[in-house]
């Protein structure tokens, strides 16, 4: 003898249906978070390549301005590819030993990068103590 199918009423079946709307609606809410948080990772982490593009550069110039004669270590060059413009400056410093004597030839290398991101510019320094004998 077969059995009857179990009899399911035109109710039953709405509220399945209505739970497969709101499971799919909170699945299509948390998948539209996700996407976001991905997206504003991927934003940071632009930003911070950027930033270690521009300090490595930044980085370059000044050992490479360093090398030069003072006379022509204070130059301005800017990188098409980067965007970033660098500049140097050099400026005298005078230092008193214990002694009361001065050192001479002792100069202080300011090098400073210049780009835009978004509608504002960022400026990004780097300064040490250069020895430069001067040619006697």
């Amino acid at each position: 003898m077969k059995t009857a199918a179990p009899f399911r009423s035109p109710r039953r079946a709405g509220y399945i249906l209505l739970e497969l709307v709101i499971a799919l609606g909170m699945f299509a809410i948390g998948v539209l978070g996700l996407a976001r948080a991905l997206n504003t990772s991927v934003e940071v982490a632009n930003i911070l390549n950027r930033d270690q593009r521009v300090r490595v550069g930044l980085r370059s110039f000044l050992e490479e301005v360093r090398r030069k004669p003072l006379a022509e270590m204070s130059v301005s060059f800017a990188d098409a590819v980067t965007g970033v413009t660098y500049t140097s400056s050099a400026e005298p410093v005078v230092l008193t030993t214990t002694r009361g004597g001065a050192l001479s030839d002792l100069y202080n290398l300011t090098v400073t990068a210049s780009y835009a991101v978004g509608g504002e510019t960022r400026e990004e320094s780097v300064s040490i103590y250069v020895h430069k004998p001067s040619q006697r």
